[in-house]
């Protein structure tokens, strides 16, 4: 499976180095220079065109000016990777299990993919009273100071209320997560409770992160890469960062969206 995707990375880079002489290449053309099918060529070239780094029209593509610094990719590309990131992250769940959620976006998305679940919730990101759940399930948001504009709930009254609690799996998201500091955030008070959040758990740790946080820093630490047990990450990730967070312990499963 890692190999396949190392040449997925590798096919794909092959393609954008191919279009970087800012020209239209033709689906044919691209087949015929990669010695690969054209219905590869087609999917490669599709995942690129999410990612805003191409152009696609008429059988043909063209580099993207705009999606060739990681930074530039637009919103909609990004919120496409986050959904089938978090479905994966869903799957882990099983019935009757208590799962503690943080207040990243990326975590929230996973709980649309438990409506068929029956669960019990932890949370103390506010947003998750809009979204639909299972009739059977539970839903327990902490107490503490409302933090605009992501409503997440901080302070102490938050970090006692996730410490009188244990959770059978977490699933938690990130600023960045890198092999030198672990999981960070630029806000000391999210740390504080992602840190709770992890040690509270007595089953699997999931981390979501999309290629842009593999290898970032914030300045505040939430956790050791050692209370991690899944990273579940996306094909356009830094390859040799990823395996310097693999070589910590952490088990890596990347998406191809």
């Amino acid at each position: 499976m890692k190999n396949a995707i190392r040449n997925i990375q590798a096919r794909q880079q092959t393609l954008l180095d191919l279009l970087k002489d800012d020209q239209a290449h033709t689906v044919k053309a691209l087949s015929l220079s990669l010695k690969t099918s054209e219905t590869t060529i087609r999917r490669d070239l599709a995942s690129l065109a999410r990612m805003g780094k191409v152009n696609r029209s008429h059988g043909k593509a063209k580099i993207s000016k705009t999606g060739l610094e990681i930074d530039k990719c637009d919103n909609q590309n990004i919120e496409v990777i986050k959904e089938a990131l978090a479905k994966t992250a869903a799957s882990f769940v099983k019935n009757g299990n208590t799962v503690f959620i943080n207040s990243s976006s990326a975590a929230l998305d996973a709980v649309k993919y438990l409506i068929h679940k029956q669960v019990t919730i932890i949370t103390n990101n506010v947003k998750v009273a809009a979204l639909d759940h299972n009739s059977e399930s539970s839903v327990f948001l902490s107490g503490g100071e409302v933090r605009f504009p992501k409503e997440a709930l901080i302070g102490q009254s938050a970090q006692a209320f996730f410490e009188a609690i244990q959770a059978d799996i977490a699933i938690i998201g990130c600023y960045g997560i890198s092999a030198e500091r672990g999981l960070t955030t630029p806000v000391i008070h999210e740390a504080k409770i992602n840190e709770v959040i992890v040690k509270q758990t007595r089953g699997i740790v999931i981390c979501i992160a999309d290629y842009r946080k593999i290898g970032e820093s914030a300045n505040f630490k939430s956790c050791d890469l050692s209370y991690i047990d899944y990273l579940i990450t996306d094909t356009f990730s830094n390859p040799d960062k990823l395996k310097k967070i693999e070589d910590c312990g952490v088990n890596i499963i990347q998406i191809q969206v």
